[in-house]
Formats: C-alpha cells, structure tokens, sequence
C-alpha cells in the first residue's frame, strides 16, 4: 500500500477524558430493573373502597354535552394525568364504585357513574421477588445484584475501553501526519462504491434511486457512493498502520482461505460470496478489529478503579 501514517500522534500522551473511563453500574440501574421486573408480577384486585392514585376506575356515560356519548364506557386512572383527562381523574378521587359525578374530558361535558373499581398490587422489590425470578443461584436481592454485575461489568469495561480507543484514534487522525497517495485514493473508493452498489442492487436497493425521489444515472450513483467512502480511507490507513506494526498481515491467500471457510459455514459457495466482498474491504474489518484490540489494552489503564 502506497499511502501510509508517516508520523503516528502518540495517544498516551493525552489525558484521557474522566467520564470516558467511567463504566460502573450504579446500584441505581439495578434497582430500577428490579422496579420493573416487580411490576411483572402484580396482582389485580376489584375494589370497593375510595378510589385513589394508582386505580383503575371503569365508568359508565350517564350524561353529555356530545352525541354518541351516553352508555359509553369510560376509564380514569387517577393520578397519571393523562392529556384531557387531568380534571375527570381529580375528581373521580374519592369516589366509590356506584357513585355519580360530573367532570370533563376535553371538550365534553360528562356525567359519569363509577362502575368498576380496579387496585393494582405492585410486588415490593424482595427475596421474595428474586427468588421468583427464576435466575440460577438468585434467591435473595443481594444474589441479585451478584448475578447483574456478573452479566454486565464485563460488557460495560469493554464499552468504556472502546469509547476511550476511539477517542485515541480522532486524536491520532487530526494530528498524525500522512502521506496520501490521490491514485490509490481514489480506485480504493471506487472499487469500493462499484462494490457496494452491485450489492445493494442484487438486494432490491437502487442507489440511481435517490432520497430526494430522484432519478440519477449509474455513473452520477457511482460517483456519489466513491465520494461518501472517502471519510474511511484514512482510517483504513491508520488500521494498517497499527495491524502491521503488531505484525498481522493479511495476505491474499488468507483472505481467500476466510471467504471459503464463511461459504462453508453459510452453506454458499465461494465462489458467489466472493462477489460480494473483496480483500480490502475484508482487510478493513479484520484491521479495524485488530486495531481497537491493542489499543482497548492500553485503555484499561485509564478505566475507573
């Protein structure tokens, strides 16, 4: 490859942004899973009492100022406010099932009478709860918290240690030196663009289709694809740059090698999947990965203890 990063910014002398290091899981978020998981397990009772907050109140249409209304059944749930309901609700509080009262939904004048009243048991958040949760090794809340911080802290460092590489690599792109071959440049995005329009095409996407409801031709579509690949190119070379320096090259035969293996995987054959990539693009993803592996290494330094 003819372009390359001729002078790599050194990362690890910035200072990393704090909250970007930042991955524990507050027991806030654990607490409010479990809000929600108790709500799962609720319980609906017909009440007969006064109706507050939190009921669910079945009314039956006595009266109203709009045809089409009486006999209409109609619900409230005090104390949710819903958008034109906030005066029916207030004054069905209080209220017992059999009662009568008058009130307004919108613009509709009603006389309502309470038919059916229905109280919601939320479970509280327990032993008892975690226990019906059905987690291997959960039977009490502290088990809980144990089970979500096994299942999580891993993905949640990995997040932050990628939050920090990719913060490293816009450093590294706006103040490395690079030396771009326009050439190279310009087939690696061309190539590209004929890819992915061959590709998009074959899955029933035009691309001579544009968002605007125009209709371009193959070559403007084209040319249009190769313009949008060019933010990519010099990431590709700082991928290079990094996989080579660790020593991981993909060589032609590699790559062949990993087509055929995908093929045999999909139940395809290699020949057709062939078509649908090629080795740099394939390069790319390897290079790419290879590359915020190494430096998600150096991040786990910078990670909150």
């Amino acid at each position: 490859m003819k372009s390359r990063m001729i002078e790599c910014y050194d990362y690890r002398e910035l200072d990393v942004p704090r909250e970007l290091g930042r991955w524990h899981i507050p027991d806030s978020e654990i607490e409010e899973e479990l809000k929600a998981l108790a709500k799962d397990y609720s319980k609906a009772e017909e009440v007969e009492g006064v109706i507050g907050d939190g009921d669910c109140v079945r009314c039956i249409c006595v009266k109203a100022s709009k045809e089409n209304w009486e006999g209409r059944g109609v619900l409230l749930y005090p104390g949710r406010r819903l958008p034109g309901a906030e005066e029916a609700e207030e004054t069905v509080s209080g209220k017992r099932a059999g009662e009568e009262f008058e009130c307004r939904i919108k613009e509709v004048q009603l006389t309502l009478k309470v038919d059916k009243v229905v109280r919601i048991h939320v479970m509280t958040v327990c032993d008892e709860l975690a226990g019906k949760l059905g987690i291997a090794g959960v039977g009490t809340v502290e088990d809980y918290y144990a089970w979500y911080h096994d299942e999580h802290d891993k993905e949640r460092k990995e997040k932050a240690c990628m939050a920090i590489a990719r913060y490293w690599l816009e450093e590294m792109m706006e103040h490395s030196e690079f030396d771009i071959d326009k050439e190279e440049k310009k087939k690696w995005c061309n190539d590209r663009a004929r890819l992915i329009y061959d590709a998009m095409l074959a899955a029933g996407y035009d691309l001579r289709k544009t968002q605007e409801g125009e209709t371009i031709t193959e070559e403007e579509a084209l040319e249009r694809e190769a313009k949008a690949q060019e933010r990519y190119f010099v990431p590709y070379v700082m991928y290079c740059y990094f996989s080579e320096k660790d020593g991981f090259v993909l060589t032609k035969e590699d790559f062949e090698a990993k087509v055929r293996k995908m093929a045999k995987e999909r139940g395809e054959k290699a020949e057709d999947l062939m078509k649908q990539t090629d080795i740099s693009m394939f390069r790319e993803r390897m290079y790419q990965e290879r590359t915020y592996h190494l430096l998600m290494a150096d991040a786990e330094k910078y990670l909150e203890v």
